[in-house]
């Protein structure tokens, strides 16, 4: 997945789940879960890794996005805005470091 459609897919999932209603404790652990797996990454092939596993979550959890309440569709979208800037922050230093001589 690029960084751009990464990105999009980031956005689209924050924006869809700003109208749920209910629950969703664990899918905000788990959103979390992955910001903190991408900004621990060294390397844009593990950001990679973290966010193919993050899609294939999304993907398998859909219905209880439709559940959460707002205030849990607002710590996702913070999750989610945090794992897209490291994600962003390292892809960008790596491209930086494969330019350099």
């Amino acid at each position: 997945m690029t960084l751009s459609k990464f990105s999009l897919f980031a956005l689209a999932c924050s924006f869809s789940l700003t109208a749920c209603d209910s629950g969703g404790g664990e899918y905000v652990k788990a959103m979390e879960g992955f910001a903190e797996q991408a900004c621990a990454c060294k390397d844009a092939e593990c950001t990679t890794k973290v966010a193919k596993e993050q899609a294939d979550w999304l993907a398998a959890n859909a219905e209880k996005a439709a559940k959460l309440s707002p205030e849990d569709a607002q710590k996702v979208t913070a999750a989610t805005t945090k794992l897209t800037e490291c994600t962003v922050k390292i892809t960008t230093e790596a491209a930086g470091a494969a330019a350099s001589p």
